[in-house]
């Protein structure tokens, strides 16, 4: 089974900022996101709501991971469902936390033809960071910001580093 380590209120302050670029909402247009993946090796999303949003832009993201599930209510399927080529990979995830098995499926879709889908039974929420720390370099991680916007990473050095220290500092290892 899973273990989790119960996050301090600190913890959750920092898991709460965004962890790369936030573009709100009402800025978020196709040609600004198509502009600032332009020099994307790969484009990974994280969530239902920004994997939709990107196929609405006519993005297809090489790597997007969904739970079907859209702050904590179970939606009806999203542009995502009708991505039919993406080969899909399965894992289970807890709440608040990444399990191992969540880890080493997204290792497995790092190293799998695009399109790739990684469908996770529970929440999805926590695996940026996972994805972050074994993304190659100028892999472009998107995800959405709860009532605020869209979350943009490029991976780098400096990202792998700061997502490997929150991993460990929160006990996910």
């Amino acid at each position: 089974m899973y273990s989790r380590i119960p996050l301090s209120p600190e913890d959750i302050h920092l898991l709460k900022n965004p962890f790369g670029v936030l573009i709100h909402d009402k800025y978020i247009t196709k040609g600004k996101i198509k502009s600032i993946l332009k020099n994307a090796k790969r484009v990974v999303s994280v969530g239902d709501s920004t994997t939709d949003r990107l196929l609405s832009f006519d993005i297809t993201p090489d790597i997007l991971v969904v739970d079907g599930v859209e702050r904590r209510v179970k939606r009806n399927h999203g542009l995502h469902s009708k991505i039919t080529a993406a080969k899909e990979l399965h894992c289970s995830n807890p709440p608040g936390s990444v399990s191992k098995e969540a880890f080493f499926v997204l290792c497995q879709a790092f190293n799998m033809p695009c399109p790739v889908k990684v469908i996770v039974d529970g929440e999805e929420d926590m695996l940026a960071l996972p994805i972050i720390t074994i993304a190659p370099q100028q892999t472009f991680v998107l995800y959405g910001q709860p009532l605020e916007g869209m979350v943009i990473v490029n991976v780098n050095p400096e990202m792998q580093t700061k997502a490997k220290n929150l991993m460990e500092r929160i006990g996910i290892r």
